[in-house]
């Protein structure tokens, strides 16, 4: 088997025990609060403490990319002492950690040309990086080749996808990406957004009404979808709505069968959470047909 260092950033949203397990090299990404403090995402701060950073904050947090020169000293650091690097990131639509990836590759190849690194854009966000990386390790335990490995992760990527649905339109709004008068509207109407991926950004695909009936509603927008029920596999995460995502799980167990499994379950930490806030919910699945996300 390749001795081989994975490495994923911390919009991962990867769990603390999963890197201990499995060795992981984690990116943390610089959350700047409005006081001027920067936080490293994941590595110097938990979901828990960013979100009761973000309730008391007037102005959102910005996130920022790490440079090149950062990215390269963390990827020499992790290749020492193994065959091989694969470093899945962030969507290159959402962030730019994956081009300073792609320079801090070059850079080492200057000096190491006999180094084998891969960098994977995945085009997703959260825990599906995690998802792509926990597939990977899966290729590479069953013996598979660099190339093997990294087209199996890149194929993964079409084979899920996910419901997201915001619990406030509030964070929207504050990073730009709605209105004010949307903010006021869908306020007072207590309008949910409904999101997914594509082409490697958030875009929403729908719009729930109220609170009460959420779970129902998720429910019965999954059952619309080409969900893949002969594989029971679904992932959770959420922001700083564990109750929620429980009763989701059970929601989906009373309509699918006992026999579906949950493969993953996490928060949504700072690079993600920044503009969609607390009380989130995401539900991963597999798809019958899978799609292609994008030409590489």
């Amino acid at each position: 088997m390749l001795n081989i260092k994975f490495m994923v950033d911390s919009t991962a949203d990867i769990s603390k025990e999963y890197v201990k397990e499995n060795d992981i090299e984690v990116l943390g990404l610089p959350v700047i609060f409005e006081d001027g403090t920067i936080k490293h995402d994941w590595v110097e701060m938990d979901a828990d403490e960013f979100y009761d950073r973000l309730k008391k904050s007037n102005q959102i947090p910005t996130t920022s990319q790490v440079p090149p020169d950062t990215v390269e000293q963390i990827m020499r650091d992790a290749l020492a002492g193994h065959d091989a690097l694969i470093f899945i990131t962030i969507s290159s639509k959402g962030s730019g950690t994956y081009n300073s990836a792609c320079i801090a590759k070059q850079n080492i190849l200057e000096d190491m040309p006999d180094a084998k690194i891969e960098i994977i854009d995945s085009m997703a966000y959260s825990l599906f990086i995690t998802m792509m990386l926990d597939e990977a390790i899966r290729l590479q335990k069953e013996g598979k080749s660099i190339e093997e490995i990294v087209q199996g992760a890149k194929d993964f990527r079409s084979k899920y996808d996910v419901l997201v649905v915001v619990d406030t339109l509030k964070y929207l709004e504050k990073g730009g990406r709605i209105n004010k008068a949307s903010l006021v509207a869908g306020t007072l109407l207590d309008l949910k957004p409904v999101l997914s991926v594509r082409g490697g950004v958030m875009e929403s695909i729908d719009k729930f009404r109220g609170s009460k009936t959420l779970i129902s509603k998720i429910i019965k927008k999954l059952k619309t979808t080409d969900i893949d029920l002969n594989d029971p596999k679904f992932c959770i995460v959420h922001s700083q709505a564990d109750e929620k995502a429980n009763e989701l799980w059970n929601a989906v167990l009373a309509e699918f069968g006992d026999h579906h499994k949950l493969v993953m379950k996490s928060q949504i930490g700072a690079a993600v959470g920044t503009h969609i806030g607390p009380g989130t919910l995401a539900l991963f699945y597999k798809l019958n047909n899978p799609v292609q996300i994008y030409e590489d």
